[in-house]
């Protein structure tokens, strides 16, 4: 990732040998409160000298005590790793277990996208509105644990990002939400949900999905004042959730990223992959940007395993609502390497009987390095 100062005259890929790399010297900021470290600007160097980028970590933390409830989707926790930008999937070690199917995949490969390898791991824990009672609790959606691995891959370029994620996981007692939510409530003092007897029984979990994102107007020049329109579709299809959905965001502020939004923790949700690399995007002398953003998504849903019960066997279960919708409303800050979102998300209600829309935090760390 070049440093601040360096004036590309196209949006090439960072490989190309016509652009030098520069180095950034990590120094304390002003997120330490929150323990993180931020780089400083550094001097240029012979691009030789500096080693390859290793890719983007993300964190995203998703809870509803946030806004003061413990109910329905209640918690989720996502930590996610992209490679640098590749010419070929092959030029990551970490692609190696991926590359017999990654090669024959098609337009994936095409050479006029870059390219990155997505990893991730993940939970998300499910509870009735009335966590006191002990028996199932009709018209009520069952308690509910999803623990998941996911791989993907992005191709994208200036206009476009498209996304492919496949998520292994599992569902029930094996996802261990019993034991994280309890460890939460103990931390902050609160007493522990009843029901937990009642979960969904073990069964494992798959979800495939696709999303492709376009910016509008994407003005050659980030810097300053200015504002972008993020329309996205896709599609999921799996034992644990199938839907199609379509969207988009609007966001406005100073020194936009170069990236393609905020999106809420879900199966088709990515680390954050900015063109070129960059979070921070060619600016006016300063590494710091801040925007709002307001992010629609409507869901015609399929199948929830979550509301819907177990595929095979007996589960508590609700009917699940056809049409969902999440809107969110939020807050990001870039600086250099690092951006920090927050959101709240409204979410309508998403089955039979559920007597108010669910309404959740987010917070989204995503730190390229």
């Amino acid at each position: 990732m070049a440093c601040p100062g360096l004036r590309r005259q196209n949006s090439g890929l960072k490989n190309n040998p016509a652009f030098p790399s520069l180095c950034r010297v990590p120094a304390p900021a002003w997120v330490l409160a929150v323990g993180l470290s931020l780089p400083i600007r550094g001097a240029e160097v012979p691009s030789a000298e500096v080693p390859s980028r290793a890719g983007m970590f993300s964190l995203y933390v998703e809870n509803d005590s946030i806004v003061g409830t413990d109910r329905n989707y209640t918690s989720g926790v996502k930590l996610g790793w992209s490679s640098p930008d590749l010419s070929r999937f092959s030029d990551t070690m970490a692609s190696r277990p991926f590359r017999p199917v990654l090669e024959i995949l098609p337009v994936i490969n095409e050479p006029s996208y870059q390219k990155n390898l997505l990893l991730a791991l993940g939970q998300n824990i499910y509870t009735p509105n009335d966590t006191k009672a002990t028996a199932p609790i009709p018209n009520d959606r069952p308690y509910a644990g999803w623990l998941y691995a996911g791989v993907g891959v992005v191709w994208k370029n200036a206009h476009v990002r498209n996304s492919v994620v496949f998520d292994l996981g599992v569902v029930g007692p094996w996802s261990f939400a019993k034991e994280s939510q309890r460890i939460t409530h103990d931390i902050l003092n609160t007493d522990h949900p009843e029901g937990w007897d009642n979960q969904l029984h073990n069964e494992f979990g798959f979800v495939g999905t696709y999303e492709r994102t376009w910016r509008w107007p994407h003005p050659a020049n980030r810097a300053g004042l200015g504002w972008e329109l993020l329309p996205h579709a896709g599609v999921a299809l799996g034992n644990v959730a199938t839907f199609a959905n379509l969207g988009g965001e609007l966001r406005a502020g100073w020194n936009l990223p170069d990236d393609f939004g905020t999106a809420a923790i879900g199966p088709s949700a990515v680390t954050s992959t900015p063109v070129d690399e960059d979070p921070g995007s060619a600016r006016t002398g300063s590494g710091l940007g801040i925007h709002l953003f307001a992010r629609a998504d409507g869901r015609v849903v399929g199948h929830n395993i979550f509301i819907d019960g177990n595929t095979f066997g007996n589960s508590p279960s609700v009917g699940h609502k056809v049409l969902v919708a999440d809107l969110s409303v939020g807050i990001a800050l870039n600086y250099w390497n690092t951006q920090l979102a927050v959101a709240v998300v409204d979410r309508t209600r998403e089955f039979d009987g559920q007597e108010a829309n669910q309404v959740f935090g987010t917070v989204s760390l995503n730190l390229s390095y």
